[in-house]
């Protein structure tokens, strides 16, 4: 399984979408610091994990490393997503895609079965991750600086399940076992211990009770009245007085309640009911009632002054009517000795006398409906005072029907207490009999009581007997647990003594596996030649709990104390090469290197290239992401390209609205078989 292309789009630096298609021999990407040639690594990363794990800082300044995963430049991107696709050696494609919403198409199981196989280490995505993406700035960080404890977690991680590991696991789950049956096997000797205990605290107040005599026939006059002999033998009767005295001390609790209400009742029905409070009451009602009187008269005078105010105005009606009547005649004059109006014989000093009469009616009219008007307004206004008066009567006479009111509530819950309780209603106007009544209940239960005390320690003797028989048999129960528990301890330490075997043979196995490691660290470390006088490089392992891998140099000296910065890394690229070369797991067959030759001077860098044209000699797909173009120049000519498995290599640069995009895309052709043959000859025959 190979990769074969990365697609982003909005995702970190690409706002826009671009498509890399590898090459399945090698690509070699080239570019400029920060234009994004590490966004594909972080793109094929992504794709699998759904993570970035490059980031030692999950969190800064309120935020995270998930807030810089999708572009946030200028411009919004067309969407949000990244593509991996691989390719297996039959040429069956496989691909994931994650999204900014959508998340992934694959499951992590489908991811497992197309990048892994066989024994398979937890969590193997992320191994997969670790051990194939190779970051310039965690060379050193997974490897040399690692603790041995953590370092040595990598390299069997790395490695994948180790063959018969499950016996420890089932190894474990005998010691589980084992001591979960010894803690059940102790909690019973616990409690068989509690029992024992308990029963001797039984005996000890049998053996007390029997020491005392008190008066047996007083005790039974007072149970009889408390539980008669018709309830049944001593022993029923006893427990039937014993159950009832819950609710006989309920109902003291009760009655204590109803004394205390019954006097605050007293103390509110006199603030109520009192000389004071009655007089206020019936002055209240009076006010209320001369109030209203005198609003009842206010409203009738405007009632009256409504009903001739609308006379008026029907007279008023009739007025203007007239007047047209008037006028028109008026205009008309007299004709031929005839009013023009009603035809009677009139003068014209007959008829001019009655228009004159029949104006002042219809002044006369006209007057009486502004009259009225302001005798309704009167009325009104002389309304107001009352209704004012009528209200403030109403608010003081509603006061006093709310405390009328409350204490009728009280009344009632006092009377509600009295029934919840079964308490006599004689005493609910009477809280000091209530009270005698109290003392006696009290006095009552207090000699019941103290009646089950003398009866029930008149039975001691027999309950003795049975507590001794109970006693001797918690102590058989004890001693037989205590032989359990000493069995399951023995089981519990042969367990343990079972799972550090198991362990310390899977720790051989572990020790088997990583010596494979051995020759491939230090073939890597002699090519890459971190340290001119220190050719190899040695490992050990230690420890049988707790597993530790240290790297020496020289005269067992630690590379991570000695070497320089440039040293740290070639070492680090030797032991993370090998490591990846270790996983027999992995379908994957690529190597990602992200500038590795960060801070490694140029003979080294030569070494490296050397050393990645024998990972690609072996069919191993490379793609290397490196700033130095003449360094991108030389890897392209020793990595092997072949019709089959091609080479490429892309430039990246940032655009003009600031986002990446490939520039440059170049095909590595394969060299002509004989090329370096049939060149010397041609200079032999010049």
């Amino acid at each position: 399984m190979k990769l074969d292309y990365v697609e982003v789009c909005g995702f970190r630096g690409f706002r826009d979408k671009v498509r890399v298609d590898f090459g399945r021999g090698f690509t070699i990407i080239t570019g400029r610091n920060g234009v994004g040639k590490s966004t594909l690594c972080d793109a094929v990363e992504y794709a699998v994990l759904g993570e970035l794990g490059k980031y030692p800082v999950e969190s800064a300044a309120k935020e995270t490393v998930k807030d810089y995963v999708w572009w946030r430049g200028e411009g919004t991107p067309q969407a949000y997503y990244v593509t991996a696709a691989f390719r297996d050696d039959e040429g069956k494609p496989f691909s994931v895609t994650r999204t900014r919403e959508g998340g992934t198409d694959k499951t992590d199981a489908e991811l497992e079965n197309a990048l892994c196989e066989g024994a398979m280490p937890e969590d193997p995505l992320r191994q997969l991750c670790k051990t194939a993406i190779i970051r310039d700035e965690w060379i050193a960080a997974l490897s040399l600086d690692l603790t041995e404890t953590q370092r040595f977690e990598l390299v069997r991680s790395a490695l994948g399940a180790i063959e018969g590991a499950d016996l420890a696991t089932r190894a474990k789950a005998v010691v589980n076992v084992a001591e979960a049956a010894f803690s059940r096997v102790e909690q019973n000797y616990e409690q068989a211990r509690s029992q024992l205990s308990a029963g001797l605290i039984q005996l000890s107040e049998a053996n007390d009770a029997a020491a005392r005599s008190e008066d047996v026939s007083a005790a039974m006059a007072v149970l009889d009245k408390v539980a008669p002999a018709s309830l049944g033998d001593l022993a029923q009767r006893l427990d039937a007085a014993r159950r009832s005295l819950p609710t006989q001390q309920r109902r003291l609790q009760g009655m204590g309640e109803a004394v205390f209400q019954g006097r605050e009742v007293m103390a509110y029905q006199e603030s109520v009911n009192g000389p004071d409070a009655t007089d206020k009451r019936a002055k209240a009602k009076a006010s209320l009632e001369a109030a209203r009187a005198v609003l009842t008269a206010a409203q009738d005078a405007i009632d009256r002054a409504a009903r001739s105010l609308k006379v008026e105005e029907e007279a008023s009606a009739i007025a203007a009517s007239l007047a047209a009547l008037v006028e028109h005649g008026e205009a008309l004059g007299v004709h031929d000795d005839r009013c023009p109006l009603c035809a009677a014989r009139r003068t014209s000093a007959e008829f001019q006398a009655g228009i004159e009469a029949a104006r002042l009616r219809i002044d006369s009219l006209a007057a009486g409906v502004n009259a009225a008007r302001v005798a309704l307004a009167e009325a009104r206004a002389q309304a107001v005072e009352p209704a004012q008066l009528v209200h403030e009567a109403e608010e003081v006479w509603a006061a006093h029907e709310k405390e009328a009111e409350a204490l009728r509530a009280r009344e009632q819950a006092h009377v509600e207490l009295f029934e919840r309780h079964g308490l006599d209603f004689k005493f609910v106007t009477d809280p000091d009999g209530l009270e005698q009544e109290l003392q006696s209940e009290r006095d009552r239960l207090i000699d019941v009581e103290r009646a089950l005390n003398v009866l029930e320690a008149s039975r001691a003797v027999e309950r003795l007997t049975s507590v001794d028989s109970r006693v001797a048999t918690f102590r058989r129960q004890v001693d037989a647990t205590a032989d359990d528990l000493a069995s399951a301890q023995k089981a519990v330490a042969m367990a343990k003594s079972l799972e550090k075997s198991v362990r310390r043979s899977a720790s051989e196995i572990v020790d088997e596996r990583l010596a494979l490691i051995s020759p491939l660290l230090n073939e890597l470390y002699q090519r890459l030649r971190p340290h001119s006088d220190w050719r190899s490089i040695e490992y050990s392992i230690r420890g049988d709990v707790r597993r530790f891998l240290s790297l020496k140099v020289g005269n067992d000296l630690n590379p991570q104390f000695v070497f320089s910065s440039g040293q740290r890394r070639a070492a680090g690229l030797a032991f993370l090469l090998s490591v990846h070369l270790a996983r027999s797991w992995a379908r994957w067959g690529t190597l990602l290197l992200d500038d590795p030759v960060q801070h490694i001077d140029d003979f080294r860098a030569l070494h490296l290239v050397e050393v990645l044209a024998a990972f690609r000699q072996s069919g191993r797909q490379i793609v290397c992401a490196v700033e130095d173009e003449a360094l991108a120049d030389l890897l392209c000519r020793r990595l092997l390209s072949s019709a089959e498995e091609m080479g490429r290599r892309f430039t990246i640069d940032t655009g003009p609205n600031g986002s990446a995009k490939v520039i440059e895309k170049i095909d590595i052709m394969p060299m002509p078989t004989g090329v370096l043959r049939n060149t010397r000859s041609q200079q032999v025959a010049s």
